[in-house]
């Protein structure tokens, strides 16, 4: 199971079905990913699902847009109007990709005419070559992955309707760990093992903690922070331990800095307990422990901040 899917939450739950329908057929997929949610990951899970003995190829968003382009259809030897391409480079990873699997990290990336020539491929399934008069049937599967919502790309012109047509038939979704707090410890499971670190126990309270903060950049940002976690905690990670290696001034961000006092502190309160309650799912009783209040306490902090399962609402 690929790290960014992992646990029982409703968004994973969600990621993981569309996941085993997308390794079922061959049409272009779609994988929709905040920041630092490694949707190559998923990618190659799929990969592995469906094609695993043919080529894995990931087009990476470091290059700029026209160098990717460039990657995407090789050196060409002909291209139309306004580098429309019609002829693909032998060197294309198009080509390279043979019958495997093609991933385009940040599509939204590639240039306006780049994304138009790419429509048109998955749109027809064949492309041109040099030294063949004919085009010739696109082996790959296409996987690519945007940063922002599909409708949010459509209006911002960052992504051409023509090309995103060609995905609407399997979208894969990873949710940001913000609105998965019950999902954090096997995350960090998960990563703890891949850093290659001796086994660890989090504290309920260390991973409460965790659980709380915004992670802008997602998994990305988490492994970034336990990596001097691990370094300086014991066998059992405590909450002081995380604490201590905290990016505060990510976690504030988001803060409304011309809020009183009292309505930050009501705000941080409400957020921070219904956080807690996420991570123990709803069981009123665990959640007061973890808080060191008692139960009863608990269910009047929740009535006077207008917390509720129902109320909770996740913007993307």
């Amino acid at each position: 199971m690929p790290l960014p899917l992992l646990g029982d939450s409703e968004g994973a739950l969600r990621g993981r079905e569309a996941l085993d329908r997308a390794a079922g057929g061959t049409h272009p997929v779609i994988i929709v990913a905040e920041p630092g949610c490694r949707p190559r990951d998923v990618a190659r899970a799929l990969h592995l699902g469906s094609r695993p003995a043919q080529p894995f190829i990931g087009l990476g968003s470091d290059p700029e847009g026209p160098a990717l382009a460039v990657r995407l259809f090789g050196s060409l030897e002909h291209a139309g109007p306004e580098g429309d391409f019609t002829t693909l480079g032998s060197d294309s990873a198009l080509l390279a990709a043979g019958g495997g699997t093609l991933f385009i990290d940040d599509l939204d990336d590639l240039p306006a005419s780049a994304q138009r020539t790419l429509a048109r491929v998955l749109r027809d399934g064949e492309v041109g070559v040099p030294g063949t008069a004919q085009p010739v049937s696109l082996g790959c599967r296409v996987v690519a992955a945007t940063s922002t919502g599909l409708g949010a790309d459509a209006r911002d012109g960052r992504l051409r309707d023509d090309l995103l047509r060609r995905f609407q038939q399997s979208i894969i979704r990873i949710p940001p760990l913000r609105q998965r707090p019950a999902d954090l410890a096997v995350i960090v499971e998960r990563l703890v093992k891949a850093a290659g670190a001796p086994a660890r126990t989090f504290t309920q309270a260390a991973l409460t903690v965790l659980a709380a903060l915004p992670w802008s950049r997602n998994i990305d940002e988490l492994a970034a922070t336990l990596g001097p976690v691990l370094s300086s905690a014991g066998p059992t990670v405590r909450q002081e331990d995380v604490l201590a290696h905290l990016p505060i001034e990510n976690a504030f961000t988001k803060l409304d800095t011309t809020a009183t006092l009292k309505d930050a502190r009501r705000r941080f309160e409400r957020e921070y307990i219904e956080a807690v309650l996420e991570r123990h799912r709803w069981k009123m009783s665990e959640a007061a422990r973890t808080l060191g209040i008692e139960r009863a306490n608990l269910y009047r902090k929740a009535r006077q901040l207008g917390i509720s399962r129902t109320r909770r609402v996740e913007v993307p």
